[in-house]
């Protein structure tokens, strides 16, 4: 079993985390845009845009979730989702 403060500090890191995966959101997002210059055609950027979505936004949604669960526990509140 893992102590209080220990659940309290993961809490905090798993929310955390969410932060670097919009960051790469943003990057793979840029990077799939259509632009003057060149890149991908505008259907494939379009599949490229719902693709990274549901992707980093069920990362996100994990994350959110262990970092809740955990900081319910810290409190000493043993909850089953």
């Amino acid at each position: 079993m893992i102590s209080p403060a220990m659940n309290s500090l993961l809490s905090k890191v798993f929310a955390a985390a969410v932060v670097p995966m919009i960051g790469l959101y943003v990057v793979l997002i840029r990077m799939a845009t259509p632009s003057p210059q060149g890149g991908m055609e505008p259907t494939v950027a379009l599949i490229c845009y719902i693709a990274f979505t549901v992707l980093i936004g069920a990362l996100s949604t994990v994350l959110l979730n262990f970092s809740r669960q955990l900081a319910r526990q810290a409190k000493g509140q043993y909850t089953t989702p």
